[in-house]
């Protein structure tokens, strides 16, 4: 799981086991634009649920892990 940089204006999620939901927990104070990529580098379409201005929720069709890019 990766941490929150204070003042920070991008911020990356790692997900290292497959899901089909993952919960960032970003800390950015907004609704970040979000950009996902798997393990193998494939960019991948998800549902954004923004739960809070620090928090979303990614739902994907089918289980993967990789990264998730906030801006």
């Amino acid at each position: 799981m990766s941490s929150p940089i204070i003042g920070a204006t991008t911020f990356i999620h790692a997900q290292g086991g497959a899901s089909t939901t993952w919960t960032v927990n970003h800390a950015l104070g907004r609704f970040p634009s979000v950009t996902i990529v798997t393990d193998s580098d494939v960019v991948i379409i998800g549902d954004i649920t923004y739960n809070n201005i620090n928090q979303l929720t990614i739902t994907l069709a089918s289980a993967d892990s990789g990264k998730a890019y906030l801006n």
